[in-house]
């Protein structure tokens, strides 16, 4: 057997089938030695009384004839019978007649039967009437037997016992130890896997589990109970991975968020510091995609900067990283590069990327983006800079052309805090007074008629002075502020244009520019009936001008948008058309009434002539289907010749007149219906002087 450790389950399984057995060979031991020794004295005693009949019947004769050595020779045959230490045979007077003793010590005859007794606990006696032929009493008999042989026979059954019980004991021990084997095993088992769980904290440990007692059912418990662990410490760390994932990565593109990016940023820096090499940082914001968010929505927004993603992926290498940091910013970090004009070169394979349309869900959508970068050590040494510098020459390449890669420059900080504070200050220059409308005249090329005034907004700083409009115009498209600013222009456009008409022979219109981010408002149609109900122009006296942007949005949105307000009467130009994003097949769609060339084809019409083929294409495709063409930029007669002879229908330019906030001085200008060529001209130097 199997030492075992003292207090243990094992040792006190042991013990218990020990102390059972034990007991209950003892239990049985004891049984057999009380019925043992019950039995035994009963047989003596019949056995006594047998021969005490048999003696007394010998007796009688001896008795009845008073011949006491035949008496005495017949209780000598006592002998014979090694139990029977004495005889006493008493005749009928109760007188002692004769007696017998096996040997001196035995127990002695009274001299009566009266006194007779047992004579101690190691003796037993009968006493027997003996009776003659005719039954009559003739004397008594008494047999006495000492108990040697049942202490003999009580003293074997002990040994007997005892090498049982030892065996017994021995049996027990084995069997305990089996038991307890059987018992504790599947428990060292479990307690074996409870400490590979919490020393490895694995929970793929398991118990060998046979049969189909309730040891079995613990183990079968205790292994389902680790399966189960297992799957919820499997669920949890793919929770946490889940969690840490989507701590450190976009959840839209999958890319790494801010947090992920600025910490490879410090890394990257640190090794680049510690093997002096050249890294740079570019920084990507979309041109455009505020409009398709807002035209098409969101869901467009989305599935549109995940193809952009892919795109910008798919040109950077391994080691750099590509990141989102904003809505439709990314930033990329290029680990280690040989030159600094080498992130350059990234940046036209960028943009090069983004150069051919997306198809999203029926929608072709044209986008760019715009690129700032700044270099290590070049342009900064920490991240924070780095970051700052690369978003002041985003911001610059925007304000240059937009779809371009532009390196910051110290010249560049200084345009930044003059963009932020420029928008600062423009949160409340409507509300100071600030933002004034001037209004520039259009004309009819064919009568020279004035046909509508175009509502400009100015913005006169107290100061800096004037503001022009191409600093503080995309200022507000960035920050959102275009919106209350071209609701008070237009409200201040129609207000003016209702005073006008009194004072005008024939109706004038007024045109107000609208941006693509007013116009993509849901409930911009709305809007504009509003001022119109709040200031009383009529419908046909207003004329909505558009860039090109509205044609990266949704264009059957945008077309739906326009025929609701052409049904209200208003009509609707194309305006700068030739700058932006031109696509000629989305014109025929869009209910436009005029489209209105930008003056920068005018600027070299004069001189080049395929500057004039441009814009005599233009003209002419547009009177095909249908619409106006308005020309801006109208600054010398020679060009105004020329737009009259290839067919132009409407002019404005300085020439023309100046944008002015009071336009009283030149509603006087207006001319009779039909007028000759030279006093056409003179009419056009009188405006200009005028204005």
């Amino acid at each position: 057997m199997r030492l075992v450790r003292p207090n243990s389950l094992a040792a006190n399984i042991t013990i218990v089938v020990l102390l059972a057995s034990s007991i209950a060979l003892c239990t049985l031991l004891a049984a057999l030695l009380v019925f043992d020794n019950t039995s035994s004295h009963s047989l003596l005693r019949s056995r006594l009384s047998t021969l005490a009949e048999i003696v007394g019947q010998n007796s009688s004769a001896a008795l009845n004839f008073t011949d006491k050595d035949a008496a005495g020779e017949i209780l000598e045959a006592l002998r014979a019978e090694p139990p029977v230490v004495s005889g006493c045979l008493y005749n009928v007077n109760n007188q002692l007649f004769a007696q017998y003793q096996r040997q001196v010590g035995s127990p002695p005859c009274p001299k009566s039967p009266a006194q007779l007794s047992i004579p101690g606990p190691k003796y037993t006696s009968v006493v027997h009437r003996v009776r003659g032929p005719y039954m009559e009493l003739v004397g008594t008999l008494s047999l006495t037997s000492d108990m040697h042989d049942l202490d003999s026979r009580r003293n074997q059954l002990l040994e007997i016992g005892g090498c049982l019980i030892v065996l017994a004991l021995a049996v027990g021990g084995v069997s305990g130890s089996f038991l307890q084997r059987r018992i504790s095993r599947p428990i060292f088992d479990l307690a074996r896997a409870m400490k590979e769980v919490t020393k490895d904290d694995s929970f793929g440990a398991r118990v060998a589990v046979s049969g189909s007692d309730e040891i079995a059912q613990l183990g079968q418990g205790f292994n389902h109970m680790l399966a189960e662990l297992e799957r919820r410490e499997s669920a949890k760390r793919e929770a946490e991975a889940k969690l840490q994932y989507q701590a450190c990565n976009d959840a839209l593109t999958g890319l790494p968020n801010r947090r992920l990016f600025l910490g490879r940023l410090t890394q990257t820096l640190a090794l680049a510091r510690r093997e002096s090499h050249t890294m740079a940082l570019l920084y990507i914001d979309l041109d455009g995609f505020k409009v398709v968010n807002d035209s098409l929505g969101h869901s467009i927004g989305d599935l549109l900067l995940t193809e952009v993603a892919l795109r910008l992926q798919a040109r950077v290498r391994q080691s750099d990283t590509l990141a989102r940091v904003g809505g439709d910013e990314f930033t990329v970090i290029l680990a280690s590069i040989h030159h600094k004009d080498d992130a350059a070169l990234v940046a036209g394979k960028l943009l090069e990327s983004l150069a051919n349309p997306f198809q999203i869900e029926g929608h072709e959508i044209t986008i760019g983006a715009s690129i700032g970068i700044s270099v290590f050590p070049d342009h900064a040494t920490e991240g924070g800079d780095l970051m700052r510098q690369a978003d002041s020459a985003m911001y610059a390449a925007k304000r240059n052309g937009k779809n371009q890669a532009m390196y910051f420059t110290p010249e560049l900080a200084s345009l930044v805090r003059e963009r932020l504070n420029l928008e600062n200050q423009l949160r409340g220059a409507v509300a100071r007074g600030e933002i004034q409308v001037h209004y520039q005249p259009e004309f009819e090329v064919a009568t020279g008629r004035l046909v509508r005034f175009e509502a400009l907004a100015r913005w006169f700083h107290p100061n800096l002075g004037l503001i022009p409009p191409n600093k503080f115009i995309p200022i507000a498209e960035e920050s959102g502020l275009i919106i209350p600013l071209g609701a008070y222009v237009l409200e201040q456009a129609c207000m003016q244009a209702v005073k006008w008409q009194s004072l005008c022979a024939h109706p004038t219109q007024v045109a107000v520019n609208v941006s693509s981010i007013q116009f993509s408002r849901n409930s911009y149609v709305e809007e504009v009936v509003d001022t119109l109900n709040r200031t009383g122009l009529k419908p046909e006296l207003l004329q909505i001008e558009l860039t090109e942007t509205v044609m990266l949005g949704a264009v059957e949105r945008c077309a739906q948008k326009m025929r609701q307000l052409r049904a209200l009467g208003i009509s609707l130009a194309i305006d700068d058309f030739g700058t932006g994003y031109s696509c000629l097949s989305y014109l025929p769609t869009l209910p436009f009434d005029a489209l209105k060339i930008d003056r920068s084809f005018v600027r070299e019409i004069s001189s080049k002539p395929e500057t004039v083929a441009m814009v005599h294409s233009l003209i002419g495709l547009a009177h095909n289907i249908g619409m106006r063409v308005i020309v801006e930029g109208i600054e010398e007669l020679q060009q105004l010749n020329l737009i009259r002879k290839i067919g132009g229908n409407e002019i404005q330019g300085f020439l023309l007149g100046r944008p002015t906030p009071d336009p009283i001085s030149q509603l006087a200008l207006t001319v009779p219906n039909t007028y000759n060529s030279a006093e056409a001209d003179s009419l056009v130097v009188q405006s200009a002087s005028t204005s």
